[in-house]
């Protein structure tokens, strides 16, 4: 879940840098095309008889969670600050918990109750509702971290079954013809500069979903997500060298009381395997 946290943070960085040039409908495209053919190979290794599956309706359904999310985290992350859009999509891995409970039946008791709500506490300090205006990449971003939620509760459902790889080469079967939709109404040759820009998301973006893939395989929803709170820190570092901007006081603070909560509940879970 770390390497897919950092994974994430350069799809981003890419994201921000392409976008000022290319829409990011066409970039989501180009995102999931290149996740694809990457995946090729593993579904050559795999043969007819490694991709059988009976989680169609599952995949399909989380496709639609991953068009969702295309749609709506790319042109938010264009919009603002690397480190806020990290930062906002930290509401993902708390509603992530949530519908691991309720829909995954995974238990829950009142030490993880007081966790997650201190989770939730942490986001309203990022965000500070009421105190300044949520701008339009904001609630994008929003957007994308609820539909990456559900998709994430989805892939803990279905690699139960399948192979992780599996999940991931569906996904992008079944959400690569849905963006290219949008895309093809905003579409531009990209020049050589751009394509390269777009190999990167679409790198970065395999990166992230393998891993993530891997992660939700190996251990409980609830004990994995918390490892993705590593972006806070590898955004701000990123966001200073690339593009000369610094979180402010209010999402590292939000992002410290998420983040401690989230130890607290790794730690319990460790401490219950063991």
């Amino acid at each position: 879940m770390s390497a897919a946290a950092v994974a994430f943070t350069l799809m981003t960085t890419l994201i921000r840098e392409a976008a000022k040039e290319v829409h990011p409908f066409e970039i989501a495209f180009f995102r999931a095309f290149i996740n694809l053919v990457l995946m090729i190979p593993f579904a050559v290794r795999a043969g007819a008889a490694g991709l059988k599956t009976n989680n169609h309706k599952a995949f399909a359904l989380r496709a639609l969670c991953g068009l969702v999310f295309l749609m709506t985290y790319f042109p938010g992350a264009a919009l603002i600050p690397i480190a806020e859009s990290q930062a906002l999509t930290f509401t993902s891995p708390l509603w992530g918990s949530v519908l691991a409970i309720l829909f995954l039946a995974e238990r829950v008791n009142m030490p993880r109750a007081l966790a997650l709500i201190a989770g939730f506490v942490g986001v309203l300090i990022i965000l500070r509702p009421g105190m300044v205006a949520v701008s339009m990449g904001a609630l994008l971003v929003l957007a994308g971290a609820l539909a990456a939620a559900a998709s994430n509760t989805i892939v803990k459902f279905t690699t139960r079954t399948d192979h992780p790889d599996s999940v991931v080469f569906y996904q992008m079967v079944y959400v690569t013809p849905m963006i290219l939709v949008p895309a093809l109404w905003v579409w531009a040759w990209p020049t050589l500069d751009q394509l390269l820009l777009m190999l990167g998301v679409g790198f970065f973006a395999t990166l992230n979903q393998r891993f993530l893939s891997r992660a939700y395989a190996a251990a409980d929803a609830t004990a994995v997500l918390p490892f993705e709170f590593a972006r806070l820190p590898f955004a701000a570092v990123i966001g200073f060298l690339v593009f000369a901007e610094l979180p402010d006081i209010w999402a590292w603070l939000g992002g410290a009381v998420i983040f401690g909560a989230s130890l607290y509940m790794v730690r319990r879970e460790t401490r219950k395997a063991h």
